[in-house]
């Protein structure tokens, strides 16, 4: 019998001086990264020491879509020190020190994300995904500072916990551009948190009525779905890599 470990990446450390900490890195380079010269979009992936969420962003990525639709991406996952402190933009009651996704946001666009442009043979083209109360900070993230990333996956955004706070942002960011050439994919299911499902279709109203015309954005509702629905990760890769290809010409 041969036994051999099936490696799926390399952990990685990053120390932050904007956090004082250290971050732990899950990073998994594409089939054929080695033998080529080519440079390869970037899906950063947050809750990154959750295993079964390595495993899906893997599989969402590499699974078999047909010849010349394939991704070739590489996985940067973020490990979490606080996860109510990060994710959170404002304070929440039942977290005492939530409301520090600004920084946590200043950390992946000022050191994160160059520290991978220099490590790795990047393209520049940088995907932002989360679930649940990270779904609610990649919301953040677009509105807060929209160049940082190309597309954004947001999976069942818990907005409901400070609704108040993103519909102001909202309002104030539509106000203040012209263009925000950038794509959002939301999805949900019909049975998720109350927080998601009361909050999101009236968010997606607020984007129809003020955003910019060339902001790109979709929202799935799975019937009969709970929070998070599984195939969240890969049905947005699927519908941003689409876009992407048919707007941009970009082979991922």
């Amino acid at each position: 019998m041969i036994e051999k470990d099936i490696v799926l990446g390399k952990l990685v450390k990053i120390y932050s001086e904007i956090l004082g900490e250290e971050r732990i890195l899950f990073v998994r380079l594409p089939p054929g990264y080695e033998e080529s010269q080519r440079r390869y979009p970037v899906l950063y992936q947050l809750d990154g020491e959750f295993e079964s969420l390595l495993a899906n962003a893997v599989s969402s990525i590499e699974y078999p879509r047909g010849e010349g639709n394939e991704l070739r991406m590489i996985l940067v996952a973020v490990a979490n020190t606080d996860r109510s402190r990060d994710m959170f933009p404002v304070k929440v009651g039942k977290s005492p020190t939530s409301g520090g996704a600004s920084r946590f946001l200043r950390f992946m666009v000022e050191e994160l994300k160059p520290f991978v442009d220099r490590r790795y043979r990047t393209s520049r083209y940088d995907i932002l995904s989360g679930a649940s109360n990270a779904g609610l900070f990649v919301v953040y993230a677009l509105l807060s500072r929209p160049e940082s990333f190309e597309a954004y996956i947001a999976s069942s955004p818990m907005i409901g916990w400070c609704r108040e706070f993103m519909f102001e942002l909202a309002e104030k960011r539509f106000s203040e551009i012209e263009s925000l050439d950038k794509y959002l994919y939301m999805i949900h299911g019909t049975e998720d948190e109350s927080f998601v499902t009361s909050h999101v279709a009236e968010f997606a109203e607020l984007i129809e009525a003020k955003a910019p015309d060339d902001f790109r954005w979709s929202l799935k509702v799975v019937e009969g779905g709970g929070h998070v629905p599984f195939t969240s990760l890969y049905d947005g890769l699927n519908t941003i890599t689409d876009h992407a290809r048919a707007t941009h010409g970009k082979k991922e």
